[in-house]
């Protein structure tokens, strides 16, 4: 490549030397240029594969070169390396070391200044450091000589016999004069050959390495999630699915408020617990657990209670379960799509909906839609604060569930100073169901414009205090029409 390079380049003006990016370095010589994309480190080349345009986040590189000519391209025997020597003293080499590549600027022997700038030890390399001018010894034979010289073709030891020194050279050299290369996009083995172009098949290589490269990254990385999301619903199916069992075999709390009520006599103020009569089971002792706050009729209707909440918590579990086992079926089935995917086409779908995702994990705020508004909710005390700081204004409504701890909510206003009722009870049920209060039946919910409401000075995050408003009662919920 450099003995190419050499032809084309010598004699030329450096115009331009600058980056679009940390991977992304260009060197434009007017009619010819050459750019180097970094890999996860390892340097690719493209020459004149495009114009070498400057994105709004270019910077100038190696500006001590920008205007002299070259002089030299020498490639380095026995090296993964080379080098381009300019009119007025400075030389840059290009080091070509897997993942350790960089582009290095040399006064003589003093490296000035390196494109990959966290690569800090290469300022320590003199210039003679990179390069071994040597002789090749083609006196060696089979496993010394692969030994000592790794970077020869496989084809000069593995088809080719050697019955004398002579023979290997003029191998040698004939391998390093042929034009072009070609290469299995799959397992990326090059092979030389004497068809084409030398630059325009490492064009043809570095393109067809990164589109495939960056397929098998994506799709791995997407598969990985997959399992990874699997796993999770399956064990969020397996605990609610436990949880769901016991609840069904609970000893009704109903029986426990009869056994406080049939022994009231022996229950004194103040108790936490008691051994009572179990009239259900032959007066066999059982421990009750009481609310020392509450008296003894006062901790039956709290059984009582409980127990008529019982069918409502296995209908919650049990539709969470429904739900997650589709979404379950959902993830195998993109699984089995990414498993069999051959190109990018096949993850376009996914990769859009992971942007996306990602998009909105970083926003401090889950959005909703309700009859064309929408309803900004908080994730958590930082995020309530910036959604009131930044993404909301005067005369939004903002609503909150009242003398609880929960999410701040925002209904976008569109312009509109009232609010329909339907749309103000919708964001109402995410403020009750964005609160401790959410497995309540009825929350109270306090509503007023966003501008009567003022952060406490130096209160905890998300505190605030509120004028003008008034409550709802709703029930918590985020199901339809919310989408």
């Amino acid at each position: 490549m450099a003995i190419k390079l050499a032809e084309i380049c010598k004699g030329k003006t450096v115009f331009d030397c600058f980056s679009n990016s940390p991977e992304e370095w260009v060197l434009d010589l007017g009619t010819f240029h050459i750019k180097c994309l970094f890999y996860h480190g390892e340097i690719l080349f493209f020459f004149n594969h495009e114009n070498p345009s400057k994105s709004r986040l270019f910077k100038p590189q190696f500006s001590e070169i920008k205007g002299s000519s070259i002089t030299e391209l020498h490639t380095h025997p026995f090296e993964r390396s080379f080098h381009i020597h300019f009119s007025n003293g400075f030389t840059l080499l290009f080091k070509c070391h897997g993942r350790k590549s960089n582009i290095m600027l040399f006064e003589n022997e003093t490296a000035v200044d390196h494109f990959r700038q966290h690569l800090e030890n290469d300022l320590n390399y003199k210039f003679s450091d990179l390069i071994r001018e040597t002789t090749m010894d083609f006196s060696l034979k089979g496993d010394e000589l692969l030994k000592t010289y790794p970077f020869l073709p496989s084809e000069i030891l593995n088809h080719t016999p050697f019955d004398s020194p002579d023979n290997l050279e003029n191998r040698v050299k004939y391998y390093r004069s042929l034009n072009g290369i070609s290469f299995d996009s799959n397992s990326f083995q090059i092979q030389p050959n004497d068809n084409g172009s030398l630059l325009e098949d490492i064009n043809r290589f570095s393109a067809t390495y990164l589109k495939t490269k960056s397929f098998f990254e994506r799709k791995q990385q997407l598969y990985t999630n997959c399992l990874n999301a699997i796993d999770d619903k399956s064990n969020f199916i397996s605990a609610n699915k436990k949880a769901l069992e016991t609840l069904k075999n609970k000893r009704p709390d109903g029986e426990i408020g009869n056994i406080i009520l049939a022994n009231l006599h022996l229950i004194k103020p103040g108790l936490k617990s008691i051994v009572l009569a179990d009239i259900y089971n032959d007066n066999t002792d059982i421990l009750v657990q009481l609310d020392e706050k509450l008296n003894a009729v006062e901790n039956a209707e709290r059984y009582f209670k409980k127990e008529k909440g019982i069918p409502h918590s296995i209908r919650l579990l049990e539709d969470k379960i429904s739900k997650a086992e589709h979404t379950l079926n959902e993830l195998k089935l993109k699984k089995s799509i990414i498993e069999n995917a051959s190109d990018m086409r096949g993850l376009k779908s996914f990769i859009k909906t992971e942007e996306t995702n990602s998009k909105e994990d970083t926003l401090p705020y889950r959005k909703f839609e309700f009859n064309g508004f929408e309803i900004f909710v908080g994730k958590h005390a930082d995020s309530n604060e910036k959604l009131l700081n930044y993404y909301s204004d005067k005369n939004d409504t903002w609503l909150h569930a009242r003398d609880v701890s929960g999410s701040h909510v925002i209904i976008k206003s569109k312009g509109k100073t009232d609010l329909p009722k339907d749309v103000l009870e919708a964001a109402a049920g995410l403020a009750a169901y964005y609160s401790k209060n959410r497995n309540q039946n009825l929350v109270t919910v306090t509503y007023t414009l966003r501008k009567y409401v003022r952060k406490i000075k130096g209160a905890d995050k998300g505190k605030v205090t509120v004028t003008m408003d008034k409550s709802l009662l709703v029930k918590p919920g985020k199901s339809t029409p919310l989408s």
